[in-house]
C-alpha cells in the first residue's frame, strides 16, 4: 500500500486510524506502537502518516499495512529460525564420531589381557 489516500479514500479511510485504535486494533501497546515508529519497522506513508501533514501532529495508522508487514517478518524470522536449527543440527551430526567394527577387537584383545 502506497499510503497515498486519494487512491479510493472510501476503502482507504477505514485503515486508516488514530493511535489508541490502531493500539487497540492490533494488540500492542501505544508505547510499542511509537516505538516501532521510532525504531524504522513502520515506513512513513505506508505504515503512518501524520494527519496534519505536520511533524508532530497527531499520527494515525494503517493498519492493515502494518498487519502485513508484520506477518511478513515473522514469516522471514521463522524462516531463519528454522535453517539456523537445520545447520546447528547438521553440525552436531558431524561432530559425533562413528566406528567401523575392524578395529573394536584389538583394544578389545588388549583390555582382556
Amino acid at each position: 500500500m502506497s499510503g497515498d489516500i486519494s487512491q479510493n479514500p472510501t476503502e482507504q479511510n477505514c485503515d486508516w486510524v488514530n493511535e489508541p485504535e490502531a493500539a487497540k486494533l492490533l494488540l500492542i501497546k501505544k508505547n510499542t506502537l511509537r516505538a516501532m515508529r521510532r525504531d524504522g519497522r513502520l515506513v512513513p506513508g505506508d505504515h503512518y502518516i501524520f494527519a496534519t501533514g505536520t511533524h508532530g501532529g497527531p499520527v494515525t495508522y494503517n493498519v492493515t499495512a502494518i498487519r502485513e508487514s508484520l506477518a511478513q517478518r515473522t514469516k522471514e524470522m521463522v524462516a531463519a529460525e528454522a535453517k539456523r536449527r537445520a545447520e546447528a543440527q547438521q553440525q552436531r551430526l558431524q561432530a559425533v564420531e562413528t566406528y567401523d567394527e575392524t578395529g573394536l577387537d584389538k583394544p578389545i584383545a588388549e583390555v582382556q589381557s
